[in-house]
């Protein structure tokens, strides 16, 4: 029987097959586009937008981070190194499919701070289901606020579909959210789990009952809410800044943002943002909505790699490089 191939190699193997897809779609979208209408667009680019679209994304990741140092319940681990952990798993999550940056972040969490995996994971989990959470709602609300310009491109029934499936999935989360609050209200009476402990069971109890303190609280969950909220509005405002930046003018600026970020975070479970196929592909579809001509739609998607990947790499790279040296 033949050796199993180790997981180094497959992982290496799965890399290189992303890369390759996103150098094709890539070149097929370039191939398709007129370079003098590509000049044209980036003739009419304009830096000082570029610089404040990175300044506020680079606020709202700092922002992300002290969001999840806040859904630890008391006593919380340090503010600065939750902070720093955050930041190097945020550049993971921007080169790695799944998010498998927050499976280091619970890693490193564990192994710096001394917290247990329950409490590490319901952290991250809250902070990242709260802004999926506002971001569904905000995606509702796009879709709804432009049903006239969506329904003339896909369709009144495609329309009303969308707006189903993410009413549909934004609900489902917060009816799973709430079900997680009561049962580890219900734990909560119970012996406390060993929080060393890594069985599969003691950690989802210890995940609950960490949960439930940290949304169980209407103040508290009306204050994670309100940051999530300014947390997302700041990360779709630094997309919509792109638009002049680029020296593209659309009637709605945050609903072309929105758009993009939606179908940008849907094709990053395959296509990681550090590639740039899927924000390449996703601003050519919804930009095209808007009136916006594939060179103008390529233009964004550079403006777009520089806006997702150089905050976080200029945040994230020395605190990933400070994890190794601790």
């Amino acid at each position: 029987m033949a050796d199993t191939p180790p997981k180094p190699r497959r992982r290496w193997l799965a890399h290189g097959l992303q890369v390759v897809a996103s150098i094709v779609v890539i070149g097929l979208l370039v191939a398709d586009t007129d370079p003098g209408a590509l000049r044209d667009v980036l003739a009419r680019a304009q830096p000082g937008w570029l610089a404040l679209a990175l300044g506020v994304k680079a606020l709202a990741l700092v922002l992300h981070e002290v969001r999840l140092w806040l859904a630890f319940n008391p006593p919380r681990p340090p503010a600065r190194r939750t902070v720093a952990i955050g930041l190097a798993a945020g550049l993971l999550n921007t080169a790695l499919p799944m998010r498998a940056g927050d499976l280091a972040a619970i890693a490193m969490l564990r192994r710096e701070c001394r917290v247990s995996v329950g409490a590490a994971s319901a952290a991250i989990g809250v902070s990242s289901f709260l802004e999926a959470a506002v971001f569904g709602l905000t995606l509702g609300g796009v879709l709804l606020v432009g049903a006239s310009r969506w329904e003339q491109v896909l369709g009144a029934a495609a329309h009303r579909d969308a707006v189903q499936w993410v009413t549909a999935i934004t609900l489902s989360g917060v009816l799973v959210a709430t079900a997680a609050v009561v049962v580890g209200r219900r734990l909560s009476s119970g012996p406390e789990p060993e929080a060393t402990s890594l069985h599969p069971l003691a950690v989802l109890r210890d995940a609950l009952r960490q949960t439930s303190g940290s949304l169980g609280s209407p103040g508290r969950l009306t204050g994670h809410v309100a940051l999530a909220t300014v947390d997302v509005a700041m990360t779709v405002g630094a997309f919509a800044l792109l638009l002049p930046a680029v020296g593209l003018s659309v009637p709605v600026p945050l609903l072309a943002a929105a758009g993009v970020l939606a179908i940008s975070a849907v094709a990053s479970v395959v296509l990681p943002p550090t590639y740039a196929a899927g924000p390449a592909a996703a601003s050519v579809a919804v930009l095209a909505l808007f009136g916006v001509d594939q060179a103008g739609a390529l233009a964004y998607a550079a403006g777009y790699w520089l806006v997702s990947q150089v905050p976080a790499a200029a945040l994230g790279l020395p605190c990933l490089l400070g994890r190794r040296l601790d």
